[in-house]
C-alpha cells in the first residue's frame, strides 16, 4: 500500500463519509471511492460496506483498521522525530508568563507545539510581578512572555501575543467606584500602587497621568489587598476581577488609558533552535483579545 492509500483508507475508517473524507483529504470524492474500489481489489474482498444511507467497516475493512492504523501512527511518530532532529527542534523548552490572561494563550499554543514537535518537552512557569526578568536573567526559562515595555539591553522583544485595556482598581466603597470610567483628572489625589522592582519607566508607561504619589509592594497580590482596604488604587488587566476575584475590588475603564501588551521575550544573542522554532510557530499562531 502506498501512503497515499493507507491516508484515504484511515481517514474514511474514522468519518465513514465519502464526501467528509474527500473534504479532510482535500481530494474529490471520487478519487477516494477509486482508491477504496482498488485497495478492495488488491484484498480481494470489500473492506467498506455502503448503503444509501451510511457507510461501514466490514469485518476484513476492521482488521485492516486496528493492525494498519497503530503501526502508521508509529511511523508517522518516527518521521516526526527525526524531522525534529535534524532542524534542533528536540529537548526541553523552559517557557516563563506573567499573569494568569496570559496562560489561557500560552497552554493552546504549547500544546499546537508540542503536537507538531514530539521529540520536544515544554515546561512553563509563572513569573512574579516583581521579578519580571529575573528568570530569563539567571537561565531559569529560555523565553518568557511579559507585559510591555521592556527596554532592557540584554532582553530582546518578539511579537505580542496578547493585549488587554488597563483597568483602575479602587475598593467597592470608594467615591468612584459607581462611575463608567474615571478620568487622569479624577486621579490627581490618588495613591497608586506598584510592585516592588519594576523599572520606572514601566511604571511611568501605565500612569494615566504624570508624578501621582506612588506606593511600591511586594507583589501583585500585595497591591490587591491594599487596594480592597482603602490604601490606594492601582492599574490592572481587564481580565482581573475574573481572574483574580476579591471582594470589595472594583475595576473601572480609564479614558484614553493604557493597555497591557504581553510580548515574547529573550535573552539578547541567546536564543536556541528550540526556542526559535517556538518564537515562530507563536508568531504565527497569535491573536489578541
Amino acid at each position: 500500500m502506498e501512503r497515499q492509500d493507507i491516508e484515504v483508507f484511515l481517514a474514511l475508517a474514522q468519518e465513514l463519509h465519502f464526501t467528509r473524507t474527500a473534504e479532510r483529504l482535500r481530494v474529490a470524492p471520487a478519487s477516494v471511492s477509486q482508491t477504496i474500489k482498488k485497495l478492495e481489489r488488491r484484498f480481494g474482498a470489500p473492506l467498506f460496506a455502503r448503503s444509501t444511507r451510511r457507510v461501514e467497516l466490514t469485518p476484513l475493512g476492521r482488521q485492516l483498521l486496528d493492525e494498519l492504523g497503530p503501526a502508521y501512527a508509529q511511523v508517522q511518530t518516527a518521521i516526526a522525530r527525526a524531522i525534529a532532529t535534524g532542524h534542533g527542534t528536540t529537548g526541553e523548552l523552559h517557557l516563563g508568563y506573567m499573569s494568569a490572561a496570559i496562560a489561557r494563550r500560552v497552554l493552546p499554543l504549547v500544546d499546537a507545539f508540542h503536537a507538531g514537535t514530539p521529540s520536544c518537552r515544554v515546561t512553563i512557569r509563572e513569573t512574579a510581578l516583581n521579578d519580571l526578568y529575573g528568570p530569563l536573567r539567571r537561565a531559569e526559562v529560555d523565553l518568557s512572555i511579559l507585559p510591555l515595555p521592556v527596554a532592557e539591553p540584554d532582553l530582546t522583544v518578539g511579537p505580542v501575543l496578547l493585549s488587554e485595556a488597563a483597568l483602575l482598581a479602587v475598593p467597592a466603597d470608594h467615591h468612584l467606584a459607581r462611575r463608567d470610567q474615571v478620568t487622569p483628572e479624577d486621579l490627581t489625589q490618588e495613591t497608586f500602587l506598584f510592585a516592588q522592582n519594576l523599572p520606572d519607566y514601566w511604571i511611568d508607561h501605565h500612569l494615566p497621568l504624570t508624578r501621582p504619589t506612588i506606593t511600591r509592594l511586594p507583589g501583585f497580590q500585595e497591591m490587591l489587598a491594599y487596594v480592597t482596604s482603602g490604601h490606594g488604587v492601582a492599574i490592572v488587566g481587564a481580565q482581573t476581577e475574573q481572574l483574580y476575584p476579591r471582594p470589595g475590588l472594583t475595576c473601572l475603564p480609564i479614558a484614553h488609558g493604557p493597555a497591557f501588551d504581553y510580548a515574547i521575550v529573550w535573552r539578547t544573542g541567546d536564543l536556541t533552535t528550540l526556542a526559535s522554532a517556538f518564537l515562530h510557530h507563536a508568531a504565527n499562531g497569535r491573536g489578541s483579545s
